[in-house]
């Protein structure tokens, strides 16, 4: 259900808070931190003027329904910039995603995967989506302290960040200090591991400048989507490597280790934007505008399926007319020697 605004266009006020099947409440932050939660395990509620809710002193933006789904809208990007396939390209079962485009449906493939695992968790659970942990984010710097945190979770076990890798197919091998796919070695440790300081530091300080003495553990996951294989022969340390399909049903099996109350407080200092460096992330996609492009994408897979299905097709009338070549030839070789014989 499409948030609803009761003020006309241009308001600043905040609409209502919207609920889902599962009464979650989806908010917004300035900064573009996206929160996923309970609506009870969002604290500090108070009325704001006009009688809606706001966490307090914390500014609202409009409400967002789903995360952000950054490699989603941009693999989209791509697309827009491609022409149309051609009948034969079609009939024959052409790959249509753009090559440039590839590396992003891969990494869409894995937001949703995530996406659909985290909406799996029950309230005790509040989710933060693309916090950000340093200044300004570019294109090609991907460490730690630019690229933010894809997800974080904040509940019953603990505190975790998610860094979301899409590695569909290949096998994973992971040690104590080495992630390798398919032979190649990666740096996903590492910048799990960096990460995870990083939040730890900025949410201790956030914390304790609240007047809140705790000391927090982080615990940094690296979620890998479809993987072939995922040996794990040494844990790395404090870091977790997770598939995105199993990773709700593993969060919830860890032990409890924060109360309810110790999960309100750690929440309620989170969700302030100003527990986190601003200007980081891009902004956000209104709600309507996030299920446009969900829907758009959905499109796109059926196509690829589609092609997929085709080449297998391509593929097995080959093998068929190839086979049946063989037989005829084979066929005709031997009434040629019975003619031959028979001449004789």
């Amino acid at each position: 259900m499409a948030p609803r605004s009761e003020h006309p266009a241009g308001s600043t006020r905040v609409p209502r808070a919207i609920r889902s099947r599962r009464s979650t409440r989806y908010l917004q932050l300035e900064h573009g931190i996206v929160i996923t939660g309970d609506e009870g395990s969002i604290p500090s509620l108070r009325p704001a003027p006009g009688g809606e809710s706001t966490p307090a002193g914390h500014p609202v933006a409009p409400l967002q329904r789903m995360p952000p789904l950054s490699a989603l809208r941009e693999c989209l990007s791509f697309q827009a910039d491609e022409p149309p396939q051609s009948f034969h390209s079609r009939l024959f079962g052409v790959h249509p995603i753009a090559r440039e485009a590839r590396r992003s449906y891969s990494g869409a493939l894995a937001e949703l995967a995530v996406t659909e695992s985290l909406s799996a968790l029950g309230s005790e659970w509040t989710v933060l989506h693309s916090v950000p942990l340093a200044g300004e984010r570019q294109d090609d710097d991907r460490s730690a302290e630019h690229r933010g945190i894809d997800h974080l979770v904040i509940g019953p076990a603990g505190i975790f960040t998610l860094s979301v890798e899409s590695h569909a197919g290949q096998a994973l091998w992971v040690g104590e200090r080495t992630f390798i796919a398919d032979g190649e070695r990666l740096d996903h440790l590492a910048r799990a591991d960096e990460t995870g300081r990083a939040v730890t530091l900025l949410l201790g300080s956030a914390l304790a400048a609240a007047g809140i003495a705790l000391e927090i553990v982080v615990t940094p996951c690296v979620v890998v989507d479809a993987p072939a294989t995922l040996e794990v022969r040494q844990r790395p340390g404090r870091i977790q490597v997770v598939t995105a399909r199993s990773f709700a049903a593993w969060l919830t099996g860890l032990p409890r280790m924060l109360s309810p109350t110790v999960v309100e407080e750690i929440v309620a200092v989170a969700v302030a934007a100003s527990s986190w460096p601003s200007g980081s992330l891009e902004r956000l996609d209104s709600g309507a505008d996030t299920h446009e492009r969900r829907a758009e994408f959905e499109r796109l897979r059926l196509r690829v399926s589609s092609a997929r299905f085709r080449r297998l097709l391509w593929t097995g009338l080959g093998v068929v007319v190839s086979y049946g070549a063989v037989i005829l030839n084979l066929g005709g070789l031997t009434a040629l020697e019975l003619t031959s014989a028979l001449g004789r």
